[in-house]
């Protein structure tokens, strides 16, 4: 049978990859999640501050900002949304090109012939 998904970069029948497509696929999906997240907190008078934060009490964070300084906010709940980084292993330098990280591999411009 020959399926046929090609709004998300996918082709089955001779099995191919629309390497474009598939980006494609791949940038509306984080665009419409991220904008989704967005949207959300604005409907529900949710502020998001960025840095790295301690909570000091229950009710209280303390920010320090990407440009050094320091927030302090008092809140009724803390939402922690940590996000994520790839874990570096000791002498394996990630370099985006030969050693990709999965954000990287979710930017390849080529596919590669083999994957370790």
């Amino acid at each position: 049978a020959v399926v046929s998904t090609q709004s998300t970069g996918i082709k089955a029948d001779n099995v191919e990859v629309d390497l474009p497509a598939m980006m494609k696929a791949k940038d509306t999906s984080v665009s419409a999640l991220t904008g989704g997240i967005a949207g959300l907190f604005k409907k529900n008078g949710i502020t998001s501050v960025h840095g790295h934060g301690t909570i000091v009490t229950p009710n209280q964070v303390i920010v320090k900002n990407a440009d050094g300084g320091r927030t302090t906010i008092t809140t009724k709940n803390i939402l922690i949304a940590t996000g994520s980084e790839v874990t570096p292993f000791p002498g394996i330098e990630v370099d985006e090109e030969t050693i990709v990280s999965s954000t990287g591999a979710l930017s390849l411009k080529t596919i590669p012939k083999t994957l370790r």
